[in-house]
């Protein structure tokens, strides 16, 4: 009888649990040791308190008490590595550029003189031995991806702030030294890396066909690259709060799996052979755009669901996302405080726990059920993400999730049909046509974004962390995943919900 009563550790239904423990652990390096220290025996209270009660192997609160001090040890020793540990002071480095970009400045004495200085971007250093990395430095003298370059000058660790979104920024592409005052000592051309000749060559063929503006959005959907787009698009798109479509995500790579699973389908095979087929195509995907933590999250997402379905599991749509952040973390728990990571990670907790019940919703009032999913899951984003959108961009959209349902179809339409149009059009040039048309579909969500920011229906908002941890708080306290009944869900959402738009209506 014991034996039912008992949960094993491993029971999969507490990766929510794990997950959350270890993000708190993590989290702590950011306060101080006190603060750390009270948030500590909070965490053990909680875990202790909720096990007994439920009368729960009493293994799994110790396991979750040692998850909060995993998370706290591995953040702390990751950061010490990053800011304490490897190469300063003078030296003579080796590296490869990586990336190049340019800026000018007009000469004091002569207005039409200008100096073009390349700001490079490279790999890992290697002096007396190599130390892992990139590094970061500007000179005048002309540099191209693929170049190895010997420079000297004084190197120094950019120390990462966690308060920082552009520092953490910083932290995700690799960056980790920069050299001040370079002196490049010899230059030997050599190629670059596989993914930006990938990229550039992708790049090369949808500005050809599509044009300057309309090739720059396509690219950014499939690389998550904003570089190359017209400024005022993305600051239109930021506006109104429908960013997130060209920044590679599960969007990108669930329609990518649905596609390319359609067609594995077709031949009859089964789930499994399917994985192994699709986990090296997204795994290049995954490099090409850089590793980012939204692609990986979502890969992992794909892959599990896969696998339950080839063991004949049941698949858990939050349990799934808490592994795919466990895995993430533990590799690189800084992570955490990366914008992209927790948009990505908020988002897909949005949309778990928010879409099932708004899709009930609108169909309890008549409306068709292809309308009311795709209401729900743009509402659920949407709402997912207003704190942190409020915090990076300062105000809030009133209109983003009726945007969404427009915008986020035309996207996913887009982005598969330029894929398909890419991969023909670098085997058949005359395929460049397809692409061409295509492109009517970026044309016409860039027109549409641009349209509904000239209307200015945003509100100048900043989220206070008390008044974030409120709205989240009652986010899981509505969603599918709360225990209340409907009627409780709806009196004390409801009365939060109120509290919180008072107080914005109060600025």
């Amino acid at each position: 009888m014991r034996e039912k009563e008992e949960i094993r550790l491993f029971n999969i239904r507490y990766f929510p649990l794990f997950a959350a423990f270890f993000i708190l652990g993590i989290f702590c390096v950011k306060v101080s040791f006190a603060v750390a220290a009270i948030l500590w025996v909070v965490a053990a209270f909680c875990a202790f308190a909720l096990f007994f009660a439920k009368k729960i192997n009493k293994a799994v609160a110790i396991a979750l008490v040692a998850a909060t001090f995993l998370g706290y040890g591995a953040a702390r020793l990751n950061l010490f590595l990053r800011n304490d540990v490897g190469l300063q002071g003078e030296a003579e480095v080796t590296c490869r550029v990586t990336a190049v970009s340019t800026r000018t400045i007009e000469s004091e004495e002569d207005e039409e003189e200008e100096t073009v200085i390349y700001r490079v971007s490279a790999d890992s250093l290697k002096s007396d031995k190599s130390y892992g990395g990139g590094v970061f430095f500007e000179t005048e003298t002309p540099l191209s991806p693929g170049d190895r370059v010997a420079v000297r000058g004084d190197v120094f660790i950019r120390q990462l702030s966690l308060d920082s979104f552009a520092e953490a920024l910083r932290y995700r592409k690799g960056c980790k030294y920069q050299i001040d005052d370079p002196e490049v000592v010899s230059v030997s051309t050599g190629k670059s890396p596989l993914s930006y000749r990938v990229k550039a060559a992708a790049r090369r063929i949808l500005i050809k066909s599509q044009g300057s503006r309309a090739g720059a959005f396509a690219y950014a959907t499939l690389f998550g690259d904003t570089d190359y787009m017209f400024e005022s698009d993305k600051s239109a798109m930021r506006e109104v709060g429908v960013a997130h479509v060209f920044a590679v995500s599960g969007l990108h790579i669930g329609v990518l799996a649905g596609v390319l699973l359609f067609l594995l389908r077709k031949f009859k095979l089964k789930d499994g052979v399917s994985l192994l087929i699709l986990l090296p195509i997204f795994g290049f995907y995954a490099y090409l755009s850089g590793f980012t933590p939204s692609v990986l999250r979502a890969v992992i997402m794909v892959s599990l669901g896969l696998a339950a379905s080839h063991f004949g599991m049941r698949y858990d749509g939050i349990s799934s996302l808490s592994f795919a952040a466990i895995v993430i973390l533990l590799a690189r728990p800084l992570l955490l405080f990366d914008l992209s990571s927790v948009m990505s990670f908020l988002a897909i907790f949005g949309l778990q726990s928010l879409t099932s019940p708004l899709k009930q919703a609108f169909v309890r009032r008549k409306m068709k059920e292809g309308l009311a999913e795709a209401l729900a899951l743009s509402i659920a984003t949407t709402v997912a993400l207003v704190p942190v959108s409020a915090v990076v961009f300062g105000r809030i959209t009133l209109v983003g999730f009726l945007l969404n349902v427009i915008v986020v179809p035309l996207a996913s339409v887009s982005y598969v049909l330029t894929l398909i149009g890419l991969l023909l059009t670098a085997i058949i040039p005359s395929f460049g046509a397809f692409l061409g048309a295509v492109s009517v579909l970026p044309g016409a969500i860039i027109t549409i974004s641009t349209a509904v920011a000239s209307l200015g229906l945003t509100v100048n908002y900043d989220f206070s962390t008390a008044e974030i941890l409120l709205y989240y708080a009652i986010l899981a306290f509505v969603g599918k995943y709360s225990l209340a009944s409907k009627k409780v869900k709806l009196v004390a959402g409801g009365m939060g919900a109120g509290v919180l738009v008072a107080l914005i209506l109060a600025v």
